[in-house]
């Protein structure tokens, strides 16, 4: 139960940190929507990746 604790808080911590991330990598200077959208299906694939391949 603990080990799975941390590798959920970990996850949480790589979402938060490739949500705020992204949009410095990507230097898009206007709102688009897909531009967001894109930011936001990046960070849960990767979140998704660390959750399955720390396992």
């Amino acid at each position: 139960m603990k080990e799975e604790l941390k590798r959920g808080i970990i996850t949480l911590v790589v979402f938060i940190a490739l949500y705020f991330l992204l949009p410095m990598l990507i230097q898009y200077k206007s709102y688009d929507v897909y531009v967001q959208s894109i930011c936001l299906l990046a960070s849960v694939i990767g979140a998704g990746c660390y959750w399955v391949g720390s396992k």
